[in-house]
């Protein structure tokens, strides 16, 4: 499992990085955010945090990720 993540992880990652630049400098958020990152930045930021660490660690964020975005829908 922990290879099929670290393997998951290695590809989306690329495109989680794309789609999180080109949202932040797409958009700035609804008007009087006060520049705060739009809703959908934040989300995906919490993705890119999984790439931080050892091998162990990335597969563990991601895993947790993909419960706690699981939850959220």
């Amino acid at each position: 499992l922990a290879a099929a993540v670290q393997n998951a992880l290695q590809t989306l990652l690329p495109q989680i990085r794309a789609e999180i630049r080109e949202e932040f400098h797409t958009s700035s958020g609804p008007s009087g955010s006060g520049g705060n990152p739009p809703p959908r930045f934040l989300r995906l930021a919490v993705f890119l945090e999984a790439a931080a660490g050892t091998v162990e660690e990335q597969a563990k964020n991601f895993q947790w990720g993909l419960r706690k975005s699981t939850l959220n829908h």
